[in-house]
Parts: structure tokens; C-alpha cells; sequence
């Protein structure tokens, strides 16, 4: 009958001589809480009053429920009830409810939950933003938790974890406290359709190509409406039916800068590299690669279309591990993976790496309980269904046979990519001259100013930021 409690509950919390507990697992349902509170936000520079309205209430059994926010995103949506199940019946601390929202919506309503204080108990985190919200106090401090439970975080690839660490007196990420714990390990490689390579006679990227052969292969698999190569004569730029390639924008752009010796900011985010003679280099050759090769797609083409790869108008191009479970499934060519190319001017290797992190929120009612769900989503019991989701962070499970096996044929370059890579957002303050950054470069990708000017601009626009947000 419902609230009638049971022989062995009854022995189970009377063992523990918690009082209180018998009462509440002996309790029926409680009736839930309705929380109403207005709080000021800014939304795209303008002041906001937001009504938040959250219900807070014990799960059906009477244990603690816990609150996870997920953007919508299908892979995730999918495999977070799964994992919320597990941990109910393997752990059985709490209970948990899965909320999502759009992703344009879940920032400004988790700013505006936290604002209130009554954010979700646990969320997803994202590399752009996990610096502002642990300097803010947002994300909950892990390391007492870490230390009480002997967590080794050596579990974990290092690059995941360093993506969890802020310290606060210099606004840098990668060192300090732990704020979360790693789930899907992500980064960026070469992605290659097999079948547009062995039609253009092009042999498959490797260990020691550079830059200069990748695009030497981009203009050869480049093809127009009439079957013409991009290095052949009578070949029509204004009727592409297939780019050679796709390496412009976000992690790709940061790699070949990386690869040139150059980059966006300095490593203590104090100077602006994008004007560097290194930087500047990069970004002419991308530009280049658009207008004087006719090898790679403006931005702007992009808009609208599904996935360019999926539909074959994209022979090769540098993006996310995140795509390789959803390629294996969605693919219907031969396809596989290999690493980015080197720069020309004899660097080692470098590609970007990081990771989906998850935090609990400091103003949690219910901290040891959302502790054990993180702890669990991070350990084996998440792991076993985030390896489906994209590289698990846990070294075990990404070097475990069940991940290893299958498409594509080099799914091991998906995880050693941390043995050579770089996060593309390690500081505070990466958020506000990003933006900037964004927007300004779009006038050297259109063909309306130069690299040199462009860069130029972008780092007297960031400078000033860059300098505001400068600590220790």
C-alpha cells in the first residue's frame, strides 16, 4: 500500500538511527514545492527582469531528486535516461529528471536558475563557458569530494581533466581546482571520403603530410559540374559540384594557426597573436583556399545545407571526433579518419582536444547526492553508454575493445589525440573577444580586405579586453 513502510526499509534506516529518515522513507510521496523568483539577466547587452519557476520535491520513492539540464542534443537525450536509470538502481542516492532545452535557450535560463539560486542540480557543461561560471561561483568546487572518496584522476585523459581545472587569481584554465568531471573526449581530425579520393587518384592523407599536400589533394579532388579538377584547364569555380575541402572556422582555423607557430591569443591570454606574421600567414592561406584555389567553400555556403560530408559534396574535412559514432551509423561510403596536417616550418604536430564536461551547481540543496551522480556518470556506469556518444574520457573505456572494434578502420586516432593537442579555450574572458574575433574575420572570408588588415583590426579591438581581463 502505498505509504505503508516496509519491514526492511524500517530495519535499514533504524540501523542507520536517522529519525528523520524513518519518517521520510516511511512517508508518502511528498507534496512538490513550486519556487517563483524574478531575477534581472542580460540577454544580447539588455537587461532583463526573468520570472524562474522551478518545482523542487523528493523523487516518488522519497529520496532526494536531482535536476540535470541538457541542451537538446539526440545522442545525449538518449543515453542520459538510461544512465540516470542505472545509477537509481545501482547507487540509489537520488533520483534524477532529465530537463533540455534549445540550445539558444539553455544559457540564458541557466544563468537566470543560477541568478535565482535555484538552478538545476547538475549540468552539462561547455568548453566556452566553464571559465565564467567557476570564477562566478556557479560551479561547485569538487576537490574536498575528490579527496574524501581517493578519486584518482589519472583515470581520465589528462587534456579532460585540464578542461575541469579554473584558478581563480589568474582567470586560467587547465590549472587550480576542479570544478566537474570529464565525459565525452573530443577533438579534432581529419575526416575523408575514400571513395572521392580513389575516383580523383589521390592517395589518403598520412603520418607526415603538411599543409601544402593537403591542399595540393583539396584542389585535385575539387571537381565542377562538368567533371573538371580543380588543377585542370577549362575547370569552373562558379559551378563546383564537389569541394576538395573544409577546414575553415573554430578548431580547424586554430589548428593550422597552432601548426604555423602562430594563434589566437597568447598562452597567459595577455596578447593577441591573430596579427603575428605566423597568424597572418594562416589566414591569408585560408582565404586562398576560397578565392585562389577554389578548393574550399566560403562560410556562407554552408547556411542552410545539411551535412555537406553526409551528402558527399565535401571530400575531406578537419571537425570533431563528436561526429564519428553518428558517421558510422548515418555513412553510406567508404570513409575513415587520420590526423591533421603538420605545419611547414618543422613543428611537431598539434590538434585540439577537449571535453563535455559535467558540474554540479554550488547552490545545490543536495551536494553528497549529486556528487555520486557525477561521480557515476564520469566512471564506468556513463561511460558504457557515452562511448556511443563520442570518445570516452575514461582511458579504460576508450581503450577497451567494445569502443576500438568497428568503423572506421583508424578509430584509434579519435584517442591519441591528446598526446598532441591543445585546448582551444583556456582562459576567462575567451567569450567576449571571441565574439569580436568572429565577426571581424567574415570581411577576409568574403574577399572585402585583406589578412594583414583584417588581423590587425581584430587584435587593436581585443587588446583593450584582453588587458581588462588580465589577472596575476
Amino acid at each position: 500500500m502505498k505509504g505503508i513502510c516496509s519491514r526492511r526499509s524500517f530495519l535499514k534506516v533504524l540501523g542507520a538511527g536517522a529519525v528523520g529518515a524513518i519518517a521520510s522513507a516511511c512517508a508518502a510521496t511528498p507534496t512538490p514545492q513550486v519556487i517563483e523568483k524574478e531575477v534581472t539577466v542580460v540577454v544580447q547587452g539588455t537587461p532583463q527582469v526573468v520570472k524562474e519557476t522551478v518545482v523542487v520535491a523528493a523523487g516518488p520513492s522519497g529520496k532526494p531528486l536531482l535536476r540535470f539540464f541538457m541542451y537538446n542534443f539526440d545522442p545525449w537525450l538518449q543515453a542520459l535516461p538510461k544512465i540516470f536509470s542505472d545509477f537509481e538502481q545501482e547507487v540509489g542516492t537520488a533520483e534524477v529528471k532529465l530537463e533540455s532545452a534549445p540550445w539558444d535557450q539553455f544559457w540564458p535560463r541557466f544563468e537566470s536558475q543560477a541568478a535565482a539560486g535555484i538552478a538545476p542540480d547538475l549540468q552539462i557543461g561547455d568548453p566556452f563557458k566553464v571559465a565564467r561560471y567557476c570564477d562566478k561561483g556557479v560551479y561547485l568546487n569538487i576537490d574536498p569530494y575528490i579527496e574524501r572518496d581517493g578519486v584518482d584522476l589519472a583515470q581520465w585523459y589528462p587534456v579532460t581533466i585540464e578542461a575541469c581545472r579554473f584558478e581563480k587569481e589568474t582567470g586560467l584554465m587547465g590549472r587550480g581546482p576542479v570544478f566537474g568531471l570529464p565525459a565525452t573526449y573530443v577533438g579534432t581530425v581529419t575526416y575523408y571520403n575514400k571513395d572521392l579520393f580513389d575516383e580523383a587518384g589521390v592517395g589518403y592523407p598520412n603520418e607526415d603530410w603538411t599543409r601544402l599536400e593537403f591542399q595540393d589533394a583539396a584542389v585535385k579532388l575539387t571537381k565542377d559540374a562538368n567533371g573538371k579538377r580543380g588543377d585542370e584547364a577549362g575547370f569552373d569555380p562558379e559551378n563546383v559540384a564537389v569541394y576538395g575541402c573544409s577546414t575553415i572556422g573554430g578548431y580547424a582555423t586554430a589548428v593550422h594557426l597552432w601548426n604555423n607557430g602562430g594563434g589566437l591569443v597568447s598562452d597567459d591570454q595577455k596578447e593577441c597573436w591573430i596579427d603575428k606574421p605566423e597568424s597572418i600567414e594562416i589566414f591569408q592561406w585560408l582565404a586562398d583556399l576560397i578565392h585562389k584555389y577554389h578548393c574550399n567553400p566560403a562560410p556562407a555556403w554552408f547556411q542552410g545545407q545539411p551535412d555537406v560530408f553526409l551528402t558527399q559534396k565535401i571530400a575531406m574535412k578537419l571537425d570533431g571526433t563528436w561526429n564519428l559514432d553518428y558517421y558510422v551509423e548515418k555513412l553510406t561510403f567508404n570513409w575513415d579518419i587520420a590526423v591533421v596536417p603538420k605545419g611547414t616550418k618543422g613543428l611537431p604536430r598539434i590538434t585540439y582536444a577537449g571535453t563535455n564536461t559535467l558540474h554540479i551547481f554550488s547552490g545545490t540543496k543536495y551536494p553528497d547526492q549529486s556528487w555520486d551522480l557525477l561521480k557515476f556518470m564520469a566512471g564506468p556506469g556513463g561511460m558504457k553508454y557515452f562511448m556511443k556518444t563520442g570518445t570516452p574520457c575514461l582511458i579504460a573505456a576508450a581503450e577497451s575493445e567494445e569502443y576500438l572494434t568497428g568503423k572506421p578502420e583508424h578509430r584509434r586516432v579519435a584517442i591519441e589525440i591528446g598526446s598532441y593537442a591543445r585546448t582551444y579555450y583556456p582562459h576567462l574572458g575567451n567569450d567576449r573577444w571571441k565574439e569580436i574575433y568572429n565577426q571581424e574575420i567574415q570581411a577576409l572570408y568574403l574577399g572585402e580586405k585583406s589578412a594583414e588588415e583584417v588581423c590587425r583590426t581584430i587584435c587593436e579591438k581585443i587588446n583593450p579586453i584582453l588587458k581588462e581581463i588580465a589577472r596575476a
